[in-house]
């Protein structure tokens, strides 16, 4: 194979490949046998008549096609590799020359990672945050959430209150007509929690056991989903069940039992340990948000719309898992966010999906420019960490980073993770 580079212009190479006689006859040979397994060609077993005798009975235009895809399919990327060229997407393939007796000559012109010239990192400089003591409400709402958790309910025969737990079903309804979302079964529920828009939950206080109530209500002004806001609607409420809830004091004997500690203040200081943890986390993510920002900014690159394309449909299979996981029908969603199809979702995407692809290319010049690379004993200690996150899989990890590629793809991810500690570290003042 010989293999002529060419840049027409920035951004694109193309590559002229050229297969030698021996190379092109192979690939004949295996064309022919994949195009004639499962014809009968009188005289030999399927798949194994000689190359002319299967041009001349399945045609020399069937054979060629399938001889030029498995061509380009086996030599384009070995061309790449040697010429050392980072495509960014699939190659647009021209066919210059192919005859059963001419060895094939091809061009691949690709897209490929631009040129990124960095500023002078070494300057930038990012202000790490302050982690403060927590603030000892957010101790407190944390202990009364494990307090609910260790509630005791008790069915009761009277009226419902404010911190009752009932168990109701409700119809919503605006011009007499159901809404999406605005009806449920055997909804539990507790009086003061405050899940619901105002007056729904206060509308229930007053009722016993078999009662059935019409409550009328009006969605906020700003209320979330903006087909809702503002308009009036009614609910017909049933209520089912009261129970009285009875929450247990706050104590040593009530930590005994929900937890690992003797005593409320070893619990009040895990509590504030672990809020001091994820205040942290907080700040040293944002510390290298702002990093990565702060070199994208002063790096100067021509971006391909490729590249963005390929952000954009990744953000936009993300959306869909999340929405999926919320078991919510992508459509809807689509109108919540105001927008007609998925390109509509995009187009307000693509200046974020812009500086995303920005700050990976400069991350990665960076990465280059200070010589940081993962080595195996690194990427070893990734696989364990793996296996010990998804232990059911762990056969299903091994046999997948067995493969070149997935294997390649976790040092580059490691790569760039020490890359980002090492930009942290030349940028916190």
């Amino acid at each position: 194979m010989q293999v002529e580079k060419t840049s027409p212009k920035s951004g694109l190479v193309s590559l002229k490949i050229s297969l030698d006689k021996s190379e092109w006859d192979k690939i004949l040979d295996k064309a022919a046998v994949k195009v004639s397994t499962g014809t009968s060609i009188e005289g030999f077993r399927p798949g194994k008549a000689p190359r002319d005798i299967v041009i001349n009975k399945i045609g020399e235009a069937r054979v060629l096609s399938v001889a030029i895809e498995e061509a380009v399919q086996e030599f384009y990327p070995e061309a790449a590799k040697k010429e050392e060229i980072r495509p960014v997407a699939m190659p647009k393939v021209s066919i210059d020359k192919a005859t059963p007796t001419d060895p094939l000559v091809f061009t691949a012109e690709v897209v490929v990672l631009p040129e990124v010239i960095l500023g002078d990192y070494k300057q930038l400089k990012v202000k790490k945050g302050v982690v403060e003591p927590p603030a000892q409400e957010k101790v407190e709402e944390i202990l009364k959430s494990m307090q609910k958790r260790a509630a005791k309910f008790t069915e009761v025969e009277r009226a419902a209150k404010r911190k009752d737990w009932v168990e109701i079903d409700f119809v919503g309804t605006i011009d007499g007509k159901e809404f999406e979302g605005g009806k449920s079964k055997n909804h539990p529920m507790i009086l003061g929690d405050k899940l619901f828009i105002p007056g729904f939950e206060e509308g229930i206080e007053g009722m016993k056991a078999g009662e059935t109530k019409d409550v009328e209500l009006a969605f906020p002004s700003e209320y979330h989903n903006s087909g809702l806001a503002g308009k009036r609607v009614s609910f017909k409420i049933i209520l089912h069940k009261v129970k009285a809830v009875n929450y247990p004091d706050i104590d040593d004997v009530l930590v005994k039992k929900i937890s690992k500690f003797q005593t409320l203040d070893e619990l009040k200081k895990d509590v504030e340990k672990f809020l001091t943890d994820e205040e942290q986390r907080k700040v040293d993510g944002q510390v290298r948000e702002d990093a990565i920002l702060g070199l994208a900014k002063l790096a100067k690159v021509d971006l391909p719309e490729e590249l963005v394309d390929q952000e954009l449909n990744a953000m936009a299979n993300d959306m869909r898992q999340q929405v999926s996981a919320q078991q919510m029908d992508f459509d809807e969603y689509l109108k919540k966010a105001g927008v007609n199809n998925e390109e509509g979702l995009k187009s307000q995407w693509r200046d974020q999906a812009k500086q995303r692809v920005l700050a990976g290319l400069a991350l990665d010049a960076f990465r280059k420019a200070e010589g940081i690379e993962a080595t195996d004993k690194e990427v070893e200690e990734e696989l364990k960490k793996l296996e010990q996150m998804y232990p059911n899989d762990k056969d299903k990890i091994v046999e997948e980073y067995k493969k070149p590629v997935a294997r390649e793809r976790l040092k580059n991810m490691i790569a760039s993770r020490k890359a980002v500690d090492r930009l942290v570290e030349l940028a916190v003042s």
